[in-house]
């Protein structure tokens, strides 16, 4: 008699899919309606599976919304990209997403909650600006990073969260020029 393996790939592939599940409709939710605003029921609801499998999976609400960020937040991979491209290349991230916004709106809308906000200022840090800085080198590296950062969230709010009519679609061209080249202007004063 041939001996079966056991299910395990296909339970962790379960599970895999529905802790992606709940991180997605986290998502969507945290970033429409905020920290304060979003249940757990309402996030399970959303991915289709029980609401005790979001405390299975992340012990708590704030547990699900640290996990959130560590995931939709980091930095990291625009950093291995051509330096001399960096502004144009980061533009096109924000403009050329569907969700650009998304991370920005989910903490911004999770402010006024104490335990979210402090989540979202350490990720914040440890994801975008400290990496950030990093790469950028001196001088005036965490200067600098924390420049670009209120370029980027300027922008972003501007266009996405409170939408400024020059800022149209129609009309992002020009906006969008600027914006790669003060970038890429922050980038390049430690370069001259």
């Amino acid at each position: 008699m041939p001996r079966t393996e056991p299910k395990k790939p296909t339970r962790q592939r379960d599970a895999d899919r529905t802790r992606t599940a709940i991180l997605d409709a986290a998502r969507t939710l945290f970033s429409t309606r905020g920290f304060t605003n979003t249940g757990v029921r309402e996030v399970a609801e959303l991915a289709g599976v029980n609401s005790a499998l979001v405390g299975r999976y992340f012990g708590s609400k704030e547990g699900l919304y640290r996990a959130t960020l560590e995931r939709i937040i980091d930095i990291s991979p625009m950093l291995h990209g051509d330096r001399r491209r960096f502004g144009v290349d980061m533009v096109a991230i924000f403009c050329d997403t569907q969700d650009a916004s998304g991370p920005l709106a989910m903490m911004i809308l999770s402010a006024a909650d104490p335990a979210a906000h402090a989540a979202s200022i350490e990720f914040l840090q440890t994801k975008v600006m400290v990496p950030l800085a990093a790469w950028l080198g001196p001088p005036n590296a965490e200067e600098r990073a924390a420049r670009l950062n209120i370029l980027w969230t300027g922008f972003l709010t501007s266009w996405k969260l409170l939408p400024l009519e020059p800022l149209s679609d129609a009309r992002i061209a020009s906006t969008r020029r600027w914006l790669e080249a003060a970038t890429q202007a922050i980038v390049d004063e430690g370069t001259g």
